[in-house]
């Protein structure tokens, strides 16, 4: 029994043998056989591909409608390439509305080189997520990228600027100037009810009578294109008055009298002669005293400050509209950028 165990043994041994070798002869060509045909998959188009592209992130990445957003493309030539590729932009988002337009500049470009693609958006843009596809081919290759853009939803506005300056730019106290003010709306506003109400928001320096504003069209109707107003501002000053007869002049009525009478007397004691030359001398004082009342009158002018004086000085006026809505205009802030006008101020006129 122990030589015949013997005597199996090895045979077994060399069974197993056998058949690991097998084994590891079939793994062997598996593996060759995977390695050719990933190879032949591949060689066509490692030696087909003329080019690679290279599409960059869009600056910025969110755009407000009315701006605009770009990147740039990149080409690279493979494989001894000398061509052109051609290249196209799509747009797409899973929202319905009206998406931005989209301009590849240069359309057509030679690897090595590049290119610029432009998104621009207008007041009409749908706010959503955009897919921006780049697509390069050539007549053996067509490559195909994407990156994604943004437009934000921004509430429609207005700002605020002076298109005419105050003019004169110095008035005495009493007078007045005007400029005109331009509302100028953004991703097409229109002015709910009447329109936006202007006014000077601040005046500086602080006086105990400042110069006043006032707007002309007021409120101002603005529908989705800039709309003007006449800005004019007013100063206190001194209301002159003219001549004015005083009850003094019915005085002079009495300076003749005391004549008159010695006249009268002269006439009543003396002839016809005597009458007659005392007669003219009456009527010679009487025109003469008739001609001197004028005089006894108060001929000269005068002048009153019933509202007070605007100190001289030079004012600023920071100018601000305000809709039925509450929306006020987005340039009047506290970041320096208040549209504002200024008027210097000098001593009132002298009365004559």
């Amino acid at each position: 029994m122990n030589r015949s165990y013997l005597n199996l043994n090895p045979l077994m041994l060399r069974s197993e043998s056998s058949n690991s070798g097998m084994k590891s002869q079939k793994r062997s060509g598996s593996l060759f056989v995977l390695s050719v045909v990933a190879f032949l998959t591949l060689l066509p188009s490692a030696f087909g591909q003329d080019f690679n592209m290279t599409l960059a992130p869009f600056n910025p990445f969110a755009v407000a409608p009315g701006e605009a957003s770009s990147a740039t493309i990149s080409l690279g030539a493979l494989n001894n390439f000398n061509g052109m590729v051609d290249l196209t932009c799509a747009i797409t988002s899973d929202t319905s509305g009206t998406p931005p337009t989209c301009q590849i500049s240069p359309q057509s470009v030679q690897p090595s080189g590049g290119a610029t693609v432009t998104i621009t958006t207008n007041g009409s843009t749908t706010p959503a997520l955009y897919k921006v596809a780049i697509t390069g081919a050539s007549p053996a290759t067509t490559i195909t990228q994407s990156q994604n853009l943004t437009v934000l939803s921004v509430t429609a506005q207005f700002t605020i600027t002076v298109q005419t300056t105050v003019a004169p730019s110095s008035v005495p106290a009493g007078s007045g100037a005007q400029g005109i003010i331009s509302i100028n709306p953004i991703n097409g506003y229109s002015s709910p009810g009447k329109g936006i109400t202007l006014s000077c928001a601040s005046i500086s320096p602080l006086v105990t009578f400042p110069p006043v504003c006032s707007f002309n069209p007021q409120p101002l109707p603005v529908n989705g294109t800039p709309a003007t107003s006449t800005l004019t501002i007013n100063t206190a000053g001194p209301i002159t008055t003219g001549a004015v007869a005083s009850s003094r002049s019915f005085y002079a009525l009495w300076i003749p009298l005391p004549m008159l009478a010695l006249a009268g007397l002269g006439a009543a004691a003396g002839g016809k002669r005597t009458r007659k030359a005392w007669g003219l001398l009456a009527l010679f004082i009487v025109s003469g005293s008739l001609l001197l009342m004028p005089a006894c009158g108060n001929s000269s002018t005068s002048s009153t400050t019933p509202n007070g004086i605007t100190p001289p000085n030079t004012y600023t006026f920071t100018i601000v509209g305000v809709d039925i809505d509450g929306n006020i205009s987005s340039n009047t802030n506290s970041n320096g950028t208040n549209p504002s006008v200024s008027l210097s101020v000098t001593a009132p006129s002298k009365v004559p």
